[in-house]
């Protein structure tokens, strides 16, 4: 793969690290929620190519051609994983009382990519989750999904493209009879433009989901929107702010028929890539849930470090 594609896949990878951290916040805060409500003390990186690259072929009669684009074919296989640690002002996500404690998440992805064209690229992808607290080991959980989802270019450059999915996931106990304590799909659906301005990349999204599980408790409609801004000041190291602001209609809520929540993530990052397809990096993560039912409303100050790695062939 010649060195320009190469440089250009970093940032991406990044992202993808950061809607990870994001990713990895929300699932902390469904676990702590479930197990807080019913007593049981034991969740679009976004994947993006990046824009078709100028290539030069030889021809013996016509000879040197520019191309004026060419898309990469994308690896069938890609393993990856991102480690964690943590720390949360607000382990149980109640809105007082708050109790803080430290906690390590360590993320396991397989996908694959079984056939592709140009403007359409499937995957499927396995990931395993473990959470582990210092302070509350009871609140210890792991998470599986299982999750499908075809990327659609809308233009050939590949900066506009819509994603649907949809992802059966489970929430168990690791130790103790409890086993699987929460089950759901998810169906989403988000379309995400990217813009890169020489050292600076701006993705944005906007989407919306379906969640059905169970205990039904937990279903709702929620649209939402993210930002990302990453900026490269020296080579091999990024700097990035992003927002996710969420509205979450709730279907059948116990408490609250009416139920609706605004939920937002915003934080700032750094990232250093030292080698291909290996990130090391901090973040500083807020997170605030505000509920018209009144008791559902917390906030969360969540800072980390963390070590994210990928291969594909």
């Amino acid at each position: 793969m010649p060195i320009l594609v190469r440089r250009k896949l970093a940032p991406f990878f990044v992202a993808g690290l950061l809607f990870s951290t994001i990713a990895s916040l929300q699932a902390q805060q469904e676990a702590a929620q479930i197990a807080t409500q019913q007593d049981l003390m034991n969740r679009e990186g976004t994947q993006a190519l990046p824009p078709s690259s100028q290539y030069r072929i030889s021809d013996s009669e016509l000879g040197e051609i520019d191309l004026v684009s060419r898309t990469p074919k994308p690896k069938m296989f890609t393993f990856s994983t991102a480690q964690s640690f943590n720390y949360t002002s607000n382990a149980f996500l109640v809105n007082s009382n708050e109790q803080d404690a430290f906690f390590w998440n360590g993320r396991f992805d397989a996908s694959i990519v079984p056939y592709s064209v140009r403007g359409i690229t499937p995957h499927l992808t396995f990931e395993q989750n473990f959470f582990r607290y210092t302070r509350f080991s009871s609140l210890d959980f792991d998470s599986q999904t299982l999750q499908a989802d075809v990327k659609f270019d809308l233009n050939r450059s590949g900066t506009w493209f819509i994603t649907p999915s949809y992802g059966i996931n489970r929430l168990y106990t690791p130790r103790g009879s409890a086993g699987e304590f929460y089950r759901y799909g998810l169906a989403n659906v988000s379309l995400t433009h990217y813009v890169p301005l020489g050292p600076v990349y701006l993705v944005a999204m906007a989407g919306a989901y379906a969640r059905n599980g169970a205990s039904s408790a937990f279903d709702r409609i929620a649209p939402y929107g993210s930002a990302v801004a990453l900026y490269s000041p020296i080579e091999n190291v990024q700097l990035s702010a992003f927002v996710r602001p969420e509205v979450q209609f709730y279907t059948n809520d116990p408490i609250k028929s009416s139920r609706t929540d605004f939920n937002v993530s915003v934080g700032t990052s750094v990232a250093w890539t030292p080698i291909e397809y290996v990130s090391i990096g901090a973040s500083l993560a807020f997170v605030g849930n505000y509920s018209n039912s009144g008791v559902q409303g917390y906030n969360v100050f969540s800072p980390s470090i963390a070590v994210g790695g990928q291969i594909s062939f």
